[in-house]
């Protein structure tokens, strides 16, 4: 597999949006110099225009990296993909480092690391990680996506930070409400990813939560959580409970 850093790639001149088709979130390059939020490596559809004026469009599907530092001069990333040869990380307007690996044929996990600055660090967004046996831990990639199904409920992401699933493929609107928001609809607003699953995540002090899901203006509990009990009206309510 090839290392091949995007600023090479000319961008789209046309206004950028994402979608989810409902297999493969796709992505427009252009959109990429607008990123304000870092997450865990996604696998997407990557549109991009030809290097040459009216040459037609584009797609790849792969790997994005995203690691967000404004402060930060120089971001590299180093993995098993390119033999843990530093290759350089393009930065958005808002100060999240970017990086488009395009799939191999392997299959696969993917091992890496950010180059901060000339500091090694994990992602900090992705708390799936192995031992180096060198006294410290790289981070994975897993080769595709692996399909989350409909069974969905919360997860957890490591250092008390959850992420709050829900599989509403029809949905137009779906918000997060409980006690870590104080019942809010307005608070946390959940946005719709691959295969028409709704995510949010939120970093939780140790406790236990009474929440619910509202969608469409319909209040209803988690289904796929076990864990269940009463809100303030005397409904069912869905508990969640974070340990230190």
């Amino acid at each position: 597999m090839k290392c091949k850093a995007l600023a090479a790639i000319i961008p789209l001149l046309f206004l950028a949006f994402n979608y989810d088709d409902g297999r493969l979130k796709t992505v427009y390059y252009s959109s990429l110099k607008t990123l304000k939020q870092a997450d865990s490596p996604q696998k997407i559809k990557l549109y991009y225009s030809g290097r040459r004026s009216g040459q037609s469009m584009l797609a790849s599907d792969g790997f994005l990296f995203t690691y967000k530092n404004r402060g930060a001069r120089d971001v590299q990333i180093s993995g098993s993909f390119c033999a843990w040869k530093p290759e350089r990380m393009e930065r958005s307007e808002n100060g999240v480092w970017y990086y488009f690996l395009p799939a191999g044929k392997d299959g696969r996990s993917l091992t890496y690391k950010y180059v901060v600055d000339g500091i090694w660090i994990m992602d900090p967004q992705n708390p799936d990680r192995v031992d180096d046996r060198m006294g410290s831990y790289l981070s994975v990639a897993e080769p595709a996506v692996k399909a989350e199904g409909r069974f969905v409920s919360w997860r957890s992401m490591g250092g008390n930070t959850v992420e709050f699933r829900l599989y509403k493929p029809d949905a137009n609107l779906v918000a997060l409400v409980g006690d870590f928001n104080n019942w809010n609809p307005e608070d946390d607003l959940m946005t719709k990813g691959q295969g028409g699953i709704w995510r949010l995540r939120k970093k939780l002090f140790p406790g236990v939560y009474r929440y619910k899901f509202i969608v469409n203006g319909d209040w209803q509990p988690d289904i796929y959580n076990t864990h269940s009990g009463s809100d303030d009206t005397g409904e069912i309510c869905s508990i969640i409970e974070i340990k230190k």
